[in-house]
């Protein structure tokens, strides 16, 4: 899946360590293989593959084998960053976003990108010099960015924001939100209610797909017959 990015993004690397055109293209030719991980943790496999590949060359260390080190790294940085990113700081930039845009900001949609696009960016370009340091030391990794507990707090601030905004939704301003016949004590309860329902269905297995479209409809539907 991302192994034509990856070997491309060696290029450099490769073109230095190898001035030979075939021996480059047979290391070319296996970092072909497959290669699949959370798309930011990559390049912290990235520094990684470039270090072992430039112990390989030089005679550091002849035995250096970076396909080892891809398979070894991939499935649990895949299941980290998913964790971290799209689990948690991701959610977290967009209800930022959200309190924005209910306070009246018109930049609302600026601040989620410039929040989020320069904490994964900033990151992506640390990790290719981390991955290269340890080459591919995931404790190491661990160990200077706790990626666990900033997730844990990230969806803990998400849910402390949720429930501010739940709490003062009936004096968001007219202009954003016309609540229509519906009181705005109502729709406050109904806007709680469906947050804990839907908390329940996915504890129960429902599919989050589902419940987003099934969402989206029932708020269409509501705002084609006035009631929101």
């Amino acid at each position: 899946m991302q192994s034509l990015g990856f070997s491309f993004a060696l290029i450099p690397v490769l073109r230095r360590l190898y001035p030979d055109r075939e021996e480059r293209s047979a290391r070319m030719a296996e970092h072909m293989e497959y290669f699949n991980t959370q798309p930011y943790f990559a390049s912290f496999v990235l520094g990684a593959a470039a270090r072992r590949e430039e112990d390989r060359a030089t005679g550091r260390d002849p035995g250096a084998d970076p396909a080892e080190v891809k398979k070894t790294l991939m499935a649990p940085l895949g299941a980290l960053g998913d964790s971290f990113f799209w689990g948690a700081f991701k959610p977290l930039a967009g209800v930022v976003a959200v309190v924005a845009l209910m306070a009246g900001a018109w930049w609302a949609p600026l601040l989620y990108l410039v929040l989020y696009n320069a904490v994964h960016i900033g990151l992506r370009a640390t990790l290719v010099f981390a991955g290269y340091a340890t080459g591919g030391d995931a404790v190491a990794l661990m160990a200077r960015y706790n990626f666990t507990r900033m997730a844990r707090v990230c969806k803990a601030l998400s849910l402390a924001i949720i429930g501010c905004m739940l709490g003062s939704v009936t004096a968001w301003d007219q202009g954003f939100m016309p609540f229509g016949p519906l009181p705005g004590i109502l729709l406050g309860a109904a806007g709680l209610a469906a947050a804990m329902g839907m908390t329940v269905l996915l504890r129960a297995g429902a599919s989050p797909v589902k419940l987003m479209l099934g969402l989206a409809a029932l708020c269409l539907g509501l705002a084609l017959g006035g009631i929101i």
